[in-house]
């Protein structure tokens, strides 16, 4: 992640928190990077070439079409008048981060071999929230070439309790390759 996108994410957030928009904030910003990672869109409004009126056109019609907030509008112009566009999905990671700091929240990616029912899943995501001492915001996938178990990647941290872990700890093991 740039410095620039954290510095433009650390503006932006600043700016929601006086205006206490934190969270809507939030939610507009990934509907806009999500417009921007679409292969017919990004680059084009990455483009060094786009003409100057073009960018803030760009930047007016994304405020109009995805119903955004004034100050994200502005904030959009800031943007294309900078050729800082094309960093919006960077900085709303930036800014989700800076969220989930201020609201005490960890993001979370679960995956399974097979799918959880709710109680399993609710029971992982409070035994994390107790281990983490935040509020924990999960992203369950199945992933089925685990085997078995589950491997859960928290706030920098994997935890990997998977059958394909534990296959792979005993090979190592009974072949006296210890490195893993």
């Amino acid at each position: 992640m740039s410095s620039v996108s954290r510095r433009y994410a650390k503006a932006l957030f600043t700016l929601a928190k006086e205006a206490k928009v934190l969270e809507p904030t939030a939610e507009q910003v990934d509907r806009l990077a999500a417009v921007v990672h679409d292969p017919s869109v990004g680059p084009v409004i990455a483009s060094p070439l786009l003409a100057p009126s073009k960018r803030t056109e760009m930047a007016k019609m994304l405020g109009r079409e995805l119903a955004l907030s004034d100050l994200l509008t502005r904030f959009l112009l800031v943007l294309a008048d900078h050729k800082r566009l094309g960093e919006l999905p960077m900085i709303g990671l930036s800014y989700n981060r800076l969220l989930d700091a201020e609201l005490n929240r960890a993001r979370a990616v679960i995956r399974t071999a097979t799918a959880l029912d709710p109680q399993q899943q609710a029971e992982l995501i409070d035994k994390f929230a107790r281990l983490t001492g935040k509020q924990v915001l999960a992203q369950v996938a199945v992933d089925p070439s685990l085997l078995g178990g589950v491997v859960v990647e928290v706030e920098g941290k994997v935890y990997d309790g998977s059958v394909r872990n534990e296959l792979d700890r005993l090979s190592a093991q009974l072949t006296g390759n210890t490195s893993n």
